[in-house]
């Protein structure tokens, strides 16, 4: 979440899909870490010793009824606290209540044996500070997430994923983080066409680790541009896309909500990452591109907010920290992108003045002006339009690949289907 100061691989992954166990031997034991606890009482096992688990502690209240602390955690910044993942085993034909803070998710989700992750019904979480559970005789165990998650190692195996069917599609490592974790960014585009009137795409989630709707808008992008649909393949003829999936690697996996394993915000680091290895990564990245041939034109940061607004949004910087030019050239995106879905409207449209200094969009704006049209997308965890249901992962995804068509309608390209490409577009 970004806050508005002035108003408030070739490598592994194409052979065998990335994994924690990758990591170096030398990475910190998970027992010095309080919010990974496995921890059994009245014979359930509470468990979120694992990627991106997250629960501090849990005592017993009462019969099948347990107190459940989430895991503040503490940066420079100050504290952050939502996020929690974990597992509870041996729970077959009881009713657990489980007193849990998640006001702002009135409804997390919830998975039961190995089935898929669903939103909580009302009856399941009557309070913003309860949970009540009901299992049949055959259901043993459950997972329980703040929101619909995706750890580090289930973020690349859905990214290795995608990026396997698609023989225009590879990855590469650009660094390590903090902790010794691989960072990865796939590479899209149709190598039997010329780059020479492509336009270079850059996007990156997850910069704070427990904004997982930024990840879902990610896979929803990456589906759509690696597809064999005529979609995907226009797509991959006029684009090159970079995407680097996950940012605060370690704070994905330790299960953090918002700063990454030294208690930095990753996000604000851009005027000078020396301190963070993982922002240093994308920038040195971003440098190798825009001072090659096919310089970066559109960068999309996606975060989420915990805010509960009616619709996603943009944060659109103005005059006078940018140009009234620039702000034209934004607009033309945010409307793009909502002529692409009915599930953005642009009802909550936010503006600010872009920081001098320390963000991406500074950094873009900084060096390369007008040339790079560079924002951030916030999601939230509560209603999606334009029915006003629970907004899902599947809802996010569907954003996503909005925003890769929207891409069409912002350069003004020909529709699908209908281009006449010149016999130099191709180099076979």
């Amino acid at each position: 979440m970004r806050v508005n100061i002035f108003t408030s691989v070739l490598l592994i992954l194409l052979l065998i899909p990335m994994s924690v166990a990758e990591e170096p031997d030398s990475l910190p034991a998970s027992e010095t870490y309080p919010e990974k606890i496995v921890k059994t009482l009245q014979g359930i096992t509470f468990d979120s010793d694992y990627d991106n688990g997250s629960l501090q502690d849990v005592i017993e209240a009462g019969e099948n009824v347990f107190n459940c602390t989430i895991y503040t955690e503490q940066g420079e910044l100050g504290s952050s606290i939502y996020w929690f993942r974990f597992k509870m085993t041996s729970v077959a034909g009881r009713i657990i209540t489980l007193n849990i803070y998640h006001s702002q998710n009135p409804l997390p989700v919830i998975r039961v044996n190995d089935g898929g992750w669903r939103r909580m019904t009302d009856a399941e979480a009557p309070s913003l500070s309860k949970l009540v559970l009901s299992f049949a005789a055959d259901e043993d165990h459950a997972e329980l997430a703040f929101f619909f998650p995706s750890g580090y190692d289930e973020t690349y195996q859905q990214v290795g994923d995608l990026v396997r069917r698609c023989d225009m599609a590879s990855t590469e490592s650009i660094g390590l983080s903090y902790m010794g974790r691989s960072m990865w960014m796939a590479t899209i585009t149709d190598s039997h066409v010329a780059d020479t009137n492509k336009h270079r795409i850059w996007m990156h989630s997850r910069t704070h680790a427990g904004e997982a709707t930024g990840t879902h808008v990610m896979l929803g992008f990456l589906n759509l541009v690696t597809s064999n649909s005529p979609a995907g393949r226009y797509m991959r003829r006029h684009f090159i896309f970079n995407i680097v999936p996950l940012l605060n690697v370690d704070g994905v996996y330790l299960g953090y909500t918002r700063w990454d394993s030294q208690g930095i915000d990753p996000e604000q680091q851009w005027g000078n990452p020396s301190r963070i290895p993982e922002t240093a990564n994308l920038r040195a990245k971003v440098d190798e591109f825009m001072d090659g041939s096919h310089p970066i034109e559109v960068a999309l940061n996606l975060h989420s907010t915990y805010i509960n607004y009616a619709d996603t949004f943009f944060y659109k910087h103005v005059y006078s920290s940018v140009t009234t030019a620039f702000e034209a050239i934004e607009q033309r995106y945010i409307d793009a992108l909502d002529h692409a879905t009915p599930l953005f409207d642009n009802l909550n449209p936010q503006t600010s003045q872009l920081h001098p200094y320390c963000y991406i969009e500074s950094y873009f704006w900084n060096n390369w002006g007008e040339s790079v049209m560079a924002m951030t997308h916030e999601g939230h965890f509560f209603h999606r339009l334009p029915d006003n249901l629970w907004i899902t992962n599947e809802d996010y995804k569907d954003i996503g690949a909005a925003m890769a068509m929207a891409l069409i309608e912002y350069f003004n390209l020909p529709p699908i289907g209908e281009e006449s490409p010149p016999t130099s577009w191709m180099i076979y």
